[in-house]
């Protein structure tokens, strides 16, 4: 692991200087089997010094050996840069050139610290914490789940995919950016990211509802409890690439169970956090098929169409006091209506979901088979319509 320090602006994207020292020529200053320093000049004036430290072994014609830190500072001492607690190899001159390359020398997890200016930082590989300073950054955490603090000033973070909303999250001031392929970024206060195809502020992420992906996956309740910070840091890290998912049906768990309807009434987020202290271990349902409930009720078709959430929270509140059926009798809805049946076979939820969607405004029967006449009167004269086609 590899500790950056910057005293002076920095590029550590690999392209021009990294100090910004602009220099004519270099000459040996020390050479022996611990340290080997440069000075570096300018129309034969000094301008930099760097000191390279480890165990070497060198020879007339080679040299090889391990690099512990370098450093760069003015011909008086000032330091400029320093990269300390490094573990690099070389095996000869001609290897060393790049074994003192930005890119080799940050190829693990590294901590990075810019300068009270204007940085360009990249991490490169490894799981990097990389903290801007001052100024206004440019910071590429590389390959790997990297945490950066932009700091003070105007800072950008560079990803290298293009944007979409749920690959930009945060929660409780910190956020995340979300990448399958190089891996996840940790950010605070940073403004803006650069995706591939678009820069986005960072005040534009999307919220991460931390209960939700809590409730919905019981492990993480039982390891978390209501932790949010840990849920969302889980999520950015490694819940992503195993497709967890970051859904709860809070209405369905309040409508599947009267008592916590009757003591929370229509508050998903009590209802949420009460599964996961609660309700998982109590092993309560958390299925409602408000789909039926709709189909059952035709004003409640008129009211919310298939909003399945909508009519939850109604049994919940209201439907549950009221007495009203959840349950729809689909297999005579497609008895009924053979071309229904044709075009979705006999699954019940299918024929719900056409009843509340098509069927109801089309003014087909729900009755069985047994008994005549229509179960609800059709809500315009010309509904009948050929709605089939557009589901099959």
């Amino acid at each position: 692991m590899t500790t950056v320090v910057a005293n002076v602006s920095i590029n550590l994207s690999g392209s021009g200087d990294t100090a910004g020292i602009v220099y004519d020529n270099y000459s040996l200053l020390t050479q022996n089997s611990s340290q080997i320093a440069f000075r570096y000049t300018l129309n034969g004036a000094p301008v930099m010094d760097i000191t390279v430290n480890g165990s070497f072994n060198i020879t007339d014609y080679n040299a090889s050996g391990r690099i512990t830190s370098v450093s760069a500072t003015l011909p008086g001492g000032s330091p400029l840069l320093s990269f300390s607690n490094a573990n690099i190899s070389f095996s000869s001159v001609y290897s060393l050139s790049y074994a003192l390359t930005t890119q080799n020398i940050l190829s693990g997890s590294d901590q990075i610290f810019g300068s009270s200016y204007a940085d360009t930082l990249y991490g490169y590989n490894g799981n990097d914490y990389i903290s801007g300073g001052g100024g206004d950054d440019l910071i590429s955490g590389g390959y790997g789940v990297d945490t950066i603090d932009g700091g003070d000033g105007v800072d950008t973070v560079i990803s290298s995919q293009s944007y979409a909303p749920n690959k930009l999250m945060s929660y409780g001031g910190q956020s995340a950016i979300i990448d399958r392929l190089n891996g996840s970024d940790l950010i605070r206060n940073v403004e803006y990211i650069r995706f591939s195809d678009r820069t986005v502020s960072s005040s534009s992420a999307t919220a991460f509802d931390a209960m939700s992906y809590l409730a919905a996956n019981r492990d993480l309740a039982a390891a978390f409890g209501t932790n949010g910070t840990a849920a969302f840091l889980h999520y950015a890290q490694t819940g992503h690439l195993e497709n967890r998912s970051t859904t709860f049906d809070a209405a369905g768990y309040l409508a599947a169970n009267r008592d916590l309807a009757a003591a929370f009434g229509t508050n998903t987020a009590a209802a949420t956090e009460h599964y996961i202290t609660f309700g998982r271990s109590e092993g309560r349902s958390t299925t409602f098929n408000a789909m039926s409930y709709i189909a059952a009720n035709p004003d409640l078709i008129r009211a919310f169409g298939p909003d399945t959430t909508a009519a939850a929270l109604h049994y919940a509140s209201t439907g549950r006091l009221e007495g009203r059926t959840i349950t729809f009798n689909a297999a005579a809805y497609l008895a009924r209506n053979p071309d229904v049946q044709r075009a979705l076979g006999s699954t019940e939820a299918a024929a719900a979901t056409h009843y509340v969607t098509f069927g109801y405004r089309e003014g087909r029967s729900t009755l069985p088979l047994t008994t005549t006449g229509r179960a609800a009167p059709m809500l315009e004269p010309d509904a009948m319509s050929g709605t089939l086609a557009a589901i099959s």
